[in-house]
């Protein structure tokens, strides 16, 4: 349920394969009302960030998914002061720097570790401004993923099906694999190299499912940025 259609779909005419991951891409994709109200935080985000003074964060956002809940993959499940420590080499501290935190976690004082660091924002935050309470709250999960997939750096789960579309997403808008890192360090740099489908396949993506899919030839490590 959980494998990418890439990993177990192939053509051996690559014009075909990448016609059919045209098709993934382009029609087989959230509606226009998720793109539209998560299109609408990401906005706000870069406006917003344009106005804080920047002290080193630049311009942008950076962003997290951080899963809670029943997840199954107990390892993962870790603090919001483990998630700072482990990923402060990438996301500079930085109080002018706004972090969008996409996650089931209700309880907000859980990331208090994080919001003494950086100005963190959550989809409810937007609620207004998304106008959220008009939609299908069934919505509600994959307009977090689009807000989160347009960060200047995105920072997710490994072993979450969640944070690995989020991957996909960014890939789909041409934004490298190296502006990605995982919150565990064990798998913090695992889309910052070419690597082929492998078990556990559900646990990330891979750049199969993007890279060069606009072109005829079969997509390689040359097309991976």
């Amino acid at each position: 349920l959980l494998l990418h259609f890439y990993a177990f779909i192939y053509f051996t005419n690559p014009k075909v394969g990448n016609y059919f991951k045209r098709l993934v891409r382009d029609r087989v994709r959230y509606s226009d009302e998720i793109f539209c109200a998560g299109g609408k935080i990401v906005k706000h985000l870069m406006e917003e960030s344009l106005r804080r003074p920047d002290k080193g964060a630049g311009p942008g956002y950076f962003s997290m998914h951080i899963r809670r809940g029943d997840f199954q993959w107990r390892k993962m499940r870790i603090s919001a002061k483990e998630w700072f420590e482990n990923t402060r080499s990438w996301l500079v501290p930085d109080k002018s720097a706004l972090l969008y935190i996409a996650t089931d976690e209700t309880n907000k004082t859980f990331f208090e570790p994080l919001m003494e660091h950086y100005e963190v924002r959550f989809l409810d935050n937007y609620t207004e401004i998304a106008g959220l309470s008009d939609l299908d709250p069934n919505y509600v999960g994959m307009i977090d993923q689009v807000a989160a997939s347009m960060a200047r750096v995105f920072v997710g789960t490994y072993f979450s099906s969640f944070s690995a579309f989020i991957g996909r997403m960014r890939g789909y808008h041409l934004i490298s694999g190296k502006d990605m890192y995982y919150s565990h360090p064990d798998y913090w740099n695992e889309t910052h190299n070419w690597a082929y489908p492998h078990a556990s396949y559900s646990a990330r993506e891979y750049p199969l499912g993007w890279a060069g899919i606009d072109e005829d030839d079969e997509p390689s490590e040359e097309d991976f940025y």
